[in-house]
């Protein structure tokens, strides 16, 4: 198992109306004082730990937008990691970017410093339809933007794409893929627009102002990505994720194997010897304890074995390979096809999932019904 890092930057341009993650306003927000906590967090949570580590081979750096940090404090930051973490000579490095963002000099920074992997946030590639999500960037800025990361060294560049959108039609899905496709990113992340509660979107869906593709349209645009992306060389490897050959997120897949990894930041979650711990969401109160010396945590809990293997099945199911089940009862002693045997023969008689031998993974139409599955082995 090699664990992974995870850092939160919790700034915006600007709050997307159907975003629900950590994320706020970055102007009139300290965002140096921020980087400070970071850094203090990070040699908290080391002088906490044992002397010796396992190696990390994956860094990730997600937002909010973490770009609108100016490139000199996401250097700082990532050298900070490297200091005092023992980080793999051939780590992922990766950070996620907004068009609008970066520019050459920026991005040449990152590359240089050690980032090898870009996730570009582009949604979409209509301006009719960025403007319906509330994204400041245009489509013409997100080839722009790709092109710069590019020449700039990014040899490994994930884009992420949404789909049933406001007023989205399949062919303008069909067109986003296409021309996604022509820039030839090595991964392709593909989600299906989620009206979270408490959000704008969410809002005016309930007084009938949001006009969405209907769940038919919605399952006809997922397959559609799927052959298009198959089509031209990716492969489907996870639910929503598409990749060139080797070119596989290694961080993503930390949490879809319930493997370790320490998180740092406002909101950020680790799982470390089975504990599971999110620190405070608020960066002002996230910053104001670590500056009195204390672990930023909000929450804490020790995983039953039982909890912990069900999360692991759970997680390992949202890959196509699927998850072996005899893997998970050496490393938490719970026979899951024993323990959930009834949800496993209910998923199995609603021909969403399948059984070989000790592995478990979706079928074809599991994957379109993936909610589904996923809720039966929640502990």
């Amino acid at each position: 198992m090699t664990p992974g890092i995870y850092i939160h930057i919790p700034f915006c341009v600007r709050k997307c109306p159907y975003c629900d993650f950590n994320s706020y306003k970055a102007a009139g927000r300290d965002s140096s004082a921020y980087v400070q906590a970071l850094l203090s967090e990070m040699r908290l949570v080391r002088g906490a730990l044992p002397h010796s580590l396992p190696e990390f081979g994956s860094v990730y750096f997600g937002g909010g937008t973490p770009t609108v940090l100016p490139a000199p404090d996401l250097i700082s930051i990532l050298e900070a990691v490297r200091i005092l973490f023992p980080i793999s000579a051939n780590a992922e490095v990766t950070i996620e970017a907004n068009p609008g963002t970066v520019d050459p000099e920026s991005l040449a920074r990152l590359r240089g410093a050690g980032f090898n992997r870009l996730s570009l946030g582009v949604q979409s590639l209509e301006n009719r339809l960025l403007k319906a999500l509330g994204r400041v960037h245009t489509a013409e800025q997100a080839v722009e933007s790709f092109a710069w990361a590019r020449q700039a060294g990014f040899a490994n560049i994930s884009i992420d794409l949404m789909y049933a959108l406001p007023g989205q039609s399949i062919d303008d899905w069909r067109a986003t893929l296409e021309c996604a496709v022509s820039l030839q990113p090595e991964h392709v992340s593909a989600y299906a627009l989620t009206i979270e509660p408490g959000t704008p979107f969410w809002r005016r869906r309930e007084s009938g102002k949001l006009h969405l593709p209907s769940e038919d349209e919605e399952l006809e645009m997922e397959r559609l990505a799927e052959t298009v992306l198959c089509s031209s060389g990716y492969e489907r490897y996870e639910v929503s994720n598409y990749a060139k050959p080797g070119c596989r997120s290694r961080h993503n897949q930390v949490y879809w194997r319930n493997w370790p990894y320490l998180g740092f930041g406002a909101g950020a979650a680790s799982y470390w010897e089975g504990e599971r711990r999110i620190n405070i969401k608020q960066p002002s109160a996230y910053v104001r304890t670590v500056k009195r010396g204390r672990l930023p945590i909000a929450d804490a809990e020790k995983l039953p074995p039982l909890k912990a293997a069900g999360e692991t099945l759970m997680l390992g199911l949202r890959m196509l390979e699927g998850i072996d089940s005899a893997d998970v009862k050496q490393r938490f002693g719970v026979d899951v096809l024993s323990v959930f045997a009834s949800e496993v023969e209910r998923m199995k008689t609603l021909g969403l999932l399948q059984v070989d031998g000790t592995r478990l993974k979706l079928t074809p139409q599991g994957l379109l019904l993936a909610n589904e599955v996923w809720a039966a082995f929640i502990v």
